[in-house]
């Protein structure tokens, strides 16, 4: 018997094709889906981008047993305003799936992709991906987390990046994100904006038409800020090597660079808890202290500082070896700059575009979080002779 016809959209998915996914989820050689349903868009949170999922709930019967079960399906477009402003035109999760680097990572991560449909010929771009709400939910996306639970998910972080420290093999991968890859996309974005799109990228006109609050926020947010300010932050975007050249001596490994309680999820195991990691389109080449930092900021711990030494004994102990710590540091000072050029003015951007989609209740305490990481982004700029 052959290989079941690949359907082409979401609408042609057929109960054999399924049972050859379901056999890939269920870890049983012969599935044999008997009925299924597709509930799109299973998830209530916000979301940037033009991704879309759907909920595939199945029956199914195999010879050891029968039930029902259900995957999710998540379809990327051919291009989309995150994507773009990344530089990610070669789709990095499907080719993290289709190139065997998910079986690369360390079994204290759980990457739950299932099996993927990458036909550019057909504008598909599917991962099927293991339902794993449950996990998601045990952590929460805007709870607290626990201190424990927190040690244990830095622990596994520091496994992944010890796996891939300085692996050139790997981060030389042509498709992997660079810091260079959003320099040359939303760097430019921003300068074309703040030059009134005179003459701006391909890749701007593209982003600001899909964002259109963008070109609204920019200058609002520039144009808000002390004159001081207003000139430290502007020369990061105009002059991005500044920052470039004191970041390329240092070591890299690999890193997701969206490691935040969105994407993460925690299970148990018989063989011990497990981070159940989501989202890799911007999994690419770094500084380990982008993930680290990333992570903290979400959680905004009182003892942070505590926590980043025990990422980094734990760094020490799966590396088999002493961490410079002090050039770790050092890093994760230079990555708190580019994260807010990359991330922390998107925020920024929004809560001064009043068209942009924020709610109306949280834009007051956004407002505020802003303007104190951009003070504290300042202090770093001087510290590091980057003014």
């Amino acid at each position: 018997m052959g290989e079941p016809k690949t359907p082409r959209t979401v609408d042609d998915l057929t109960a054999e094709y399924l049972s050859m996914v379901a056999a890939k989820l269920l870890g049983e050689p012969a599935v044999t889906v008997t009925g299924f349903t597709v509930t799109p868009e299973p998830f209530e949170f916000p979301r940037f981008g033009d991704k879309q999922f759907f909920e595939i709930a199945f029956d199914y019967s195999a010879r050891k047993d029968s039930g029902r079960s259900t995957i999710i399906l998540r379809v990327l477009p051919p291009m989309d305003a995150v994507m773009m402003l990344t530089g990610d035109t070669q789709h990095r999760e499907l080719k993290a799936f289709q190139t065997g680097l998910f079986d690369q990572m360390p079994d204290t991560f759980h990457i739950p992709y299932v099996h993927i449909e990458f036909e550019p010929v057909f504008d598909q771009y599917w991962a099927f991906v293991e339902d794993v709400r449950p996990e998601m939910e045990r952590l929460g996306m805007h709870a607290v987390i626990p201190d424990q639970t927190l040690r244990t998910i830095l622990s596994h972080l520091a496994a992944f990046h010890a796996a891939f420290w300085e692996r050139d093999e790997i981060l030389r991968l042509p498709w992997l994100m660079r810091l260079e890859q959003p320099v040359d996309y939303f760097y430019r974005c921003v300068v074309d904006i703040l030059d009134g799109m005179k003459a701006p990228a391909k890749s701007s006109e593209y982003i600001v038409g899909k964002w259109p609050w963008l070109q609204e926020g920019v200058p609002t947010l520039m144009d808000s800020l002390p004159a001081q300010t207003r000139r430290v932050i502007e020369r990061l975007y105009r002059e991005p090597e500044l920052l470039l050249e004191k970041v390329r001596p240092l070591p890299r490994t690999l890193c997701h660079h969206d490691f935040d309680i969105r994407n993460l999820g925690f299970r148990d195991t018989p063989e011990g808890p497990k981070t159940v990691v989501i989202d890799w389109e911007i999994v690419g080449e770094g500084l380990a202290s982008f993930d680290v930092g990333r992570f903290l900021a979400y959680q905004q711990a009182a003892d942070a500082e505590e926590l980043v030494e025990h990422y980094l004994d734990e760094l020490a102990r799966h590396m088999g070896r002493a961490i410079d710590r002090e050039q770790w540091l050092y890093g994760s000072e230079l990555v708190t700059i580019a994260f807010w050029q990359i991330v922390g003015v998107q925020f920024g951007v929004m809560v001064n575009a009043p068209s942009a989609p924020v709610p109306e209740g949280q834009r007051a305490a956004m407002r505020e979080r802003v303007y104190s990481d951009i003070a504290h982004v300042e202090s770093l700029v001087h510290k590091h002779g980057l003014a």
